[in-house]
């Protein structure tokens, strides 16, 4: 891949958080630069919100993001409800809404026939590709290890989602699985968190086709260590 190719790739890895920058008020194509204009408190995320100080902890905060934080508590209310037929599933759904984790399952039964395989993972994938800039932005990482690790995030998401619509409504359904807030104030911040890079023509969601070819990621830098 020449040097063109793997910026584009980059460019891609990076818009995978592109609802997270655009939050903290990034401006596309969201380049360090960029980040460093909107004058965000990355360490002030990275601390409060994970404890992450230095490389160790994003890290390993990677490695729990792509193992999958709140897509396998998705995933198995998905399993449960998939043996049910539709009128079957609304019926045990409307049962269950004043027991506990009620409004994941709802999610869950809203969501279900809408996702591939592959489940929420974008939540997961989306939030990393922020929180790996915020180290960079740190110096936790260095620019190389920023590129790798967005690259193995990059290959988990291009090959679970068919577009950019289709990882949305699954960063979306991540969203409010996480949140448990099925109220309609809460579906119109989420809405309007993706609508940004969905519709604006500058947006690397709309100039990046999804189908990009990706380079085989280098090895973690952290693999094989101590």
């Amino acid at each position: 891949m020449d040097a063109y190719g793997y910026q584009r790739a980059l460019d891609w890895a990076t818009a995978l958080g592109a609802p997270l920058l655009t939050q903290n008020g990034v401006q596309p194509p969201y380049t360090p630069a960029a980040c460093r204009n909107a004058n965000f408190d990355s360490s002030g995320i990275l601390e409060d919100l994970w404890g992450i100080t230095d490389a160790e902890g994003i890290r390993h905060l990677a490695e729990r993001m792509w193992a999958g934080m709140h897509n396998p508590g998705f995933q198995d209310m998905r399993l449960r409800l998939s043996g049910m037929t539709l009128a079957q599933r609304k019926t045990y759904v409307a049962s269950r809404r004043e027991m506990e984790r009620y409004a994941e399952l709802y999610t869950v039964h809203l969501y279900m026939d809408r996702l591939p395989p592959a489940g929420i993972a974008a939540w997961d994938l989306g939030r990393l590709a922020f929180y790996l800039r915020c180290a960079r932005l740190e110096g936790y990482i260095g620019e190389e290890e920023e590129e790798i690790c967005l690259l193995h995030t990059a290959v988990r998401a291009r090959y679970s989602y068919r577009s950019w619509p289709d990882y949305a409504v699954a960063y979306m359904a991540g969203r409010q699985f996480w949140a448990g807030d099925l109220s309609e104030e809460l579906s119109e911040i989420n809405a309007g968190i993706l609508r940004g890079p969905l519709a604006d023509e500058s947006t690397p969601w709309r100039e990046l086709e999804w189908e990009i070819e990706l380079p085989e990621p280098p090895s973690l830098p952290w693999e094989g260590t101590e």
